[in-house]
């Protein structure tokens, strides 16, 4: 049976009433579900966890204004893209706001067409993210099925040694290796090792028993 896919959710922070009003009625006409919020305080008192959907977010707010949001939002790790809005934004006033993460900086008024491809744009990015931090789960679940003994072989595996010289470092027989390693990719549900890399290579940090797993920059 097919899983069908989650309904992502835009949400927009904006102190105008108007133009919620207006972003609200566009969005829900493509049947988004959308929520929205007065101020950047209301939003982070929300304390918004989703991971599939994007944030449409004014600039120059009362309070808290949008880039100091967008500040408070990363420190949290808030991950879904952010698209700003502003009717007084420069230059300088964009490139840091992507610099800092956003996918995008549109101008009021902007055209409907363009906020619209926006949003698309980032829930696409959105959901990309969701089906790999999906598939890191699925793979640091399957290393923790896997025998330290195994781990070892992992680690070992990966850093390019071979079968015989993992058995000369490891003191055991080149066909013991051979065992661990037909196991441990068969628990991993991969067919070689160019796969076996790649699935290594999802994450950064898989488990605190595999250093070169944990290693900065690999």
């Amino acid at each position: 049976m097919q899983v069908e896919d989650p309904t992502p959710t835009v949400f927009v922070v904006d102190d105008e009433e108007s133009v919620r009003h207006s972003l609200n009625w566009l969005l829900s006409s493509i049947a988004l579900d959308v929520k929205m919020y007065d101020s950047a305080q209301a939003f982070l008192d929300a304390d918004i966890s989703c991971s599939y959907g994007c944030l449409i977010l004014d600039v120059r707010m009362q309070a808290l204004s949008g880039l100091q949001l967008q500040e408070a939002l990363c420190a949290r790790g808030f991950s879904l893209p952010i698209i700003f809005l502003s009717a007084y934004g420069d230059a300088q006033i964009g490139a840091q706001a992507i610099k800092k993460g956003a996918i995008d900086f549109l101008q009021k008024p902007y055209r409907n067409q363009d906020l619209l491809d926006a949003v698309n744009a980032a829930l696409a990015l959105s959901k990309e993210a969701m089906g790999k931090q999906s598939e890191k789960l699925k793979y640091r679940d399957c290393l923790e099925s896997l025998s330290q003994r195994e781990k070892e072989i992992l680690e070992l595996v990966v850093g390019g040694s071979s079968s015989k010289e993992i058995a000369r470092v490891l003191g055991i027989s080149h066909k013991t290796v051979e065992a661990h390693r037909s196991r441990l990719m068969s628990k991993l549900g991969v067919k070689s090792l160019g796969e076996l890399i790649q699935l290594a290579m999802l994450t950064s940090s898989h488990c605190r028993d595999c250093r070169w797993l944990s290693r900065p920059g690999r």
